[in-house]
């Protein structure tokens, strides 16, 4: 029999779900953060109020003076000038 082809029914707590997952080595951690990441329909994805509202502010700052910040590109630029 493939174990990964195993299906179990166990009902577990997401505490206990968080102990096992904090067995895995680093590789099956990086494994299944790529099945959730599968897994999770865009849909069911809760962005708070809070987060939205900075994110707005910020948007309205840059608008009123763009010339404050620096473009991806120039951040980049600055980067690679400290190596």
């Amino acid at each position: 029999m493939n174990p990964q082809h195993v299906q179990l029914n166990i009902s577990l707590s997401f505490k206990q779900v968080v102990e096992i997952v904090k067995q895995l080595s680093p590789s099956e951690k990086q494994m299944l953060s790529e099945v959730l990441w599968t897994e999770q329909d865009i849909n069911d994805i809760v962005i708070p109020e809070e987060h939205k509202q900075i994110v707005r502010e910020r948007i309205k700052k840059y608008e009123n003076s763009p010339d404050c910040y620096l473009s991806w590109e120039d951040i980049e630029h600055k980067m690679s000038d400290r190596k």
